[in-house]
């Protein structure tokens, strides 16, 4: 199996995974909280051997990351699950060496690895308080190269809906690969770091109508303006 790159050997790994799951989460059905069985699937299907992952939280798709020969990153600031999920491994017979752990919560670890190079996809599943999946979006997918993926769970969640519905869904530059009522994937269509100014970001509802009323303004000539604008004030 270690040699073997397959999606079909990958999916067969999802599916020996997630009807024998690591036991990280106590809480957490199952011993783990976990996604959709199509979210693996998914995933299984926009990576390789090779490649470069980063993940925010740990758990079931950790082990995946790992039986999937990429080099893999899970941020999560609990080393007993980091413990679990190797423990897991080890019995298991799979290979961890391309497996690393930040064990720091991830506004602290995302930003300090900056320039750590480009990924091919993100998964991005740790903590959902607000701001937290923003904070991880902003950091972690904007490492991603051009046609990457970035994979939301739990979407169905405000914390974590609100920063799709009014930023990534409306921005092109963001391409909707799938979609499901728990979770959502994303190609990115553009490069390098997400930070910019708010005049290059045409897409917002607010900055349309702003736009609009610029674009109808200047259509019409100024001495008409000025015309209507002295018979408003008669009317006044």
């Amino acid at each position: 199996m270690e040699n073997d790159d397959s999606l079909e050997t990958r999916l067969v790994t999802v599916g020996k995974v997630f009807d024998s799951p690591p036991a990280v989460h106590p809480e957490g059905p199952r011993g783990v909280w976990s996604t959709e069985r199509s979210c693996y699937d998914f995933m299984a299907n926009h990576v390789r051997r090779g490649s470069r992952t980063l993940e925010t939280g740990i758990g079931l798709s950790t082990v995946l990351f790992a039986a999937w020969g990429c080099d893999h990153l899970a941020v999560c600031p609990d080393p007993g699950q980091a413990t679990a999920i190797e423990a897991y491994c080890t019995e298991n017979g799979i290979y961890t060496d391309s497996l690393t752990f930040d064990v720091r919560r991830s506004e602290v670890a995302l930003p300090d690895r900056l320039d750590s190079g480009e990924l091919d996809l993100v998964f991005i599943d740790g903590c959902h308080g607000f701001p937290l999946s923003i904070i991880d979006w902003f950091y972690a997918a904007g490492r991603l190269r051009r046609e990457g993926v970035v994979v939301f769970d739990d979407v169905q969640l405000p914390q974590v809906s609100l920063l799709i519905e009014s930023f990534i869904e409306p921005d092109d530059r963001w391409q909707e690969l799938e979609t499901t009522p728990k979770w959502r994937a994303y190609r990115r269509m553009s490069e390098g770091f997400l930070g910019e100014e708010w005049f290059v970001q045409p897409f917002f509802p607010a900055q349309k109508v702003k736009h609009h009323k610029r674009t109808l303004k200047d259509a019409v000539p100024l001495k008409v303006r000025k015309k209507l604008a002295r018979a408003l004030r008669r009317e006044a």
